[in-house]
């Protein structure tokens, strides 16, 4: 009974590590996928869920061919439950589907499945400008689209989003071009209407704060993940990214002497005794 018990024991840690080592498996395929799909695939399983039933059979069909009638015959009766989330689709399943789906998807999706990456990794960036009242509006203007172009028109292509570009063109050259061009004109087209909308308020204050005898406004200019925050205020010349320096005694208080305070009555507590 003993030796029985034992087996039993046995078999169950056997079981388990089986267990934990396919999980570590689908972790490992997944990450794979993940990966090839440009680091996040959220937006491709969603694509792929919405398909018609005639546009699903189309790659059920491919998927068929390529892997058997049972693989297709599995993968048909569990999307319901993958796009639940009842169950996980593993790694490879998803690898084996989503490699066959560029193939039948129109361009104008492909255009979408680069947008949506784009604003998941897109380039982030964040300045402040501090602006003199007397600059006029063209200079200002000038410096803004200067630090657009530098923070969001020419920054270098992820290697995430290289991978997106990739799996879409499936090696199309002309498809990963178009892909291209497609994020580029975005970009362009998000800049020049935050300049449209923007520039006219910063015009505004411009004008509203040369007769002031003190300024101290703020307007800040939002593109995807970047941003340019313009401090209009007499204490500095012309535009410059360094902020004006506060003076001693002025503003804010210095609460320095606090700390003697402090410091004198712990030596009175240590040694008064």
């Amino acid at each position: 009974m003993g030796r029985r018990y034992g087996y039993r024991g046995g078999s169950s840690y056997r079981s388990r590590d089986i267990g934990r080592e396919r999980a570590r498996e689908h972790i490992r395929q997944a990450g794979v996928l993940s990966r090839e799909l440009g680091g996040t695939d959220k937006d491709v399983k969603a694509y792929f869920f919405s398909l018609s039933g005639a546009e699903r059979g189309r790659v059920l069909d491919e998927y068929e061919r390529l892997h058997g009638h049972s693989a297709r015959d599995y993968a048909e009766k569990t999307i319901p439950k993958w796009r639940s989330g009842k169950v996980h689709m593993s790694g490879m399943v998803a690898e084996r589907l989503f490699s066959l789906l560029p193939k039948y998807m129109p361009i104008e999706q492909k255009f979408k499945l680069t947008e949506s990456l784009w604003r998941h990794i897109g380039p982030t960036s964040r300045r402040d400008l501090y602006v003199n009242p007397s600059v006029g509006i063209d200079e200002l203007e000038e410096v803004v689209k200067g630090h657009l172009n530098t923070d969001v028109l020419d920054y270098m292509i992820p290697e995430q989003m290289e991978r997106r570009f990739q799996w879409l063109s499936q090696g199309d050259v002309n498809v990963k071009q178009q892909l291209l061009n497609h994020l580029r004109q975005l970009e362009k087209g998000l800049a020049a209407e935050s300049l449209r909308v923007n520039l006219p308020m910063l015009a505004d204050h411009l004008r509203s704060s040369k007769g002031e005898l003190t300024t101290n406004l703020r307007h800040k200019l939002e593109i995807g993940k970047n941003s340019i925050t313009v401090h209009l205020t007499d204490k500095v010349e012309g535009i410059t990214e360094t902020a004006p320096a506060i003076p001693r005694g002025g503003g804010d208080s210095d609460w320095s002497w606090i700390w003697w305070v402090i410091g004198f009555f712990v030596l009175v507590a240590m040694f008064g005794g």
